[in-house]
């Protein structure tokens, strides 16, 4: 589903996106992110987009939502966003360089010359209840997660996490065995059971609309929590930092497969 199918009018998008002001970040202010995702799990820019650049992606979402027949959509990649806030983020050098500041800091290493990988989660009906409590790694050591509608009231989809669980493997076959531990279906329920009666402890943490959200998505085991069925959660991912993405096992196996493009940073810098 591309843009021009659910806005109905690409040029206001495309205008409203052009306009967006982005804050700058400093340096004591990654410092400080990068801190308190070792410790707390997850940094937090406040009010990093504003309510009135964030308003056009919001009717993005509801008209999107509303072709989906009131149920879950997810839109993967720059190009079904095209014009919208989210590719002026992808885009954008500053922002770019917050994420490769952040895994330099993490992971103490040059940032690989990757892109960013995006998703716009849309989460409402019953088939967005589908989507609850799947409890997975990042194949991308940092995540940048940007709420754009979140319910006020009720159940609100809360992100919880078990945070940095794991260290960034050495290679593609020892994250392989992660994520094949993880995600099989009596883990899951096992996790899920856990959770919901009390036993599992997990960070929750309850979103802003406009808060630009980090952690090591990679390194923690993270979910989202049930949303009210008639209410829209959309959430947009921006993913940084493929550690495997040259693993020749990766590509023998064909799981989960990177959807970075290599060599697409350095291009970004000198546009």
């Amino acid at each position: 589903m591309g843009l021009s199918s659910v806005s109905g009018d690409s040029s206001v998008e495309s205008d409203a996106a052009k306009k967006v002001s982005l804050p700058d970040v400093s340096r004591d202010e990654i410092v400080n992110l990068v801190a308190d995702m070792n410790t707390k799990g997850f940094g937090v820019l406040p009010g990093y987009v504003q309510p009135e650049e964030l308003a056009s992606l919001r009717n993005f979402v509801e008209a999107a939502v509303a072709a989906a027949g009131e149920q879950y959509v997810a839109f993967s990649g720059e190009e079904p966003v095209a014009g919208t806030l989210l590719q002026t983020l992808s885009n954008s050098p500053a922002f770019v360089d917050v994420l490769h500041q952040i895994y330099e800091l993490g992971a103490d290493r040059s940032g690989p010359d990757q892109s960013l990988y995006q998703l716009l989660r849309c989460l409402k009906g019953e088939s967005g209840l589908k989507h609850v409590l799947l409890f997975h790694y990042d194949s991308y050591v940092v995540t940048a997660l940007l709420p754009v509608i979140i319910p006020t009231e009720g159940l609100t989809g809360k992100l919880v996490m078990a945070p940095n669980v794991r260290r960034i493997r050495s290679s593609y076959l020892f994250n392989l065995i992660d994520k094949i531990i993880l995600d099989n279906p009596v883990t899951q329920m096992f996790l899920r059971r856990a959770y919901r009666s009390g036993l599992l402890k997990l960070k929750q943490i309850p979103m802003v609309p406009g808060n630009l959200y980090f952690f090591w998505g990679y390194r923690s085991v993270h979910a989202n929590e049930a949303c009210d069925p008639n209410k829209i959660r959309a959430t947009a991912l921006f993913h940084f930092g493929d550690p495997h993405a040259s693993s020749r096992l990766r590509k023998f196996t064909g799981r989960a497969k990177s959807r970075a493009r290599s060599g697409a940073s350095s291009k970004l810098a000198s546009a």
